[in-house]
């Protein structure tokens, strides 16, 4: 019993977690497609015409709503990020122990990764008025 007050059982939790739902995903999407195979072959046995799917570019209204997305989450991370920061700042000078300081650092993943999105967001933006403009 002594392992369930080891500091380390949250990580493993989370990792045993992440994994548990990538492994699922991946069966799913296996079954997905050979379920949808097997409605193929049914289909070409019974003599019904199967049209090949073209790909087709995303519509451009699509496009829009996607940058719109990634503005989005990239609007939020960078405030989520800004507030842990300020959070740890106001956390450590109230009870002024330097090592609550890991938490402001802790809010700068969030910033980067928020950053990271609206930089994408920037060039997703040229990008359409680039395509829209030919």
């Amino acid at each position: 019993m002594e392992w369930a007050h080891s500091p380390l059982i949250v990580p493993v939790a989370a990792f045993a977690m992440v994994l548990g739902i990538v492994i699922v995903s991946t069966i799913s999407g296996y079954h997905t497609r050979r379920l949808q195979s097997e409605e193929r072959l049914a289909a070409i046995a019974k003599g019904v015409p199967i049209p090949e799917p073209s790909p087709e570019p995303i519509p451009v209204y699509d496009q829009h709503r996607r940058a719109r997305g990634i503005r989005t989450g990239g609007i939020v991370c960078v405030a989520v990020g800004v507030g842990l920061s300020l959070f740890g700042l106001a956390l450590t000078w109230i009870v002024q122990e330097h090592d609550v300081l890991v938490v402001a650092a802790t809010g700068l993943i969030p910033l980067a990764v928020g950053a990271g999105l609206l930089v994408d967001y920037a060039f997703q933006k040229r990008d359409l008025e680039q395509q829209q403009a030919r």
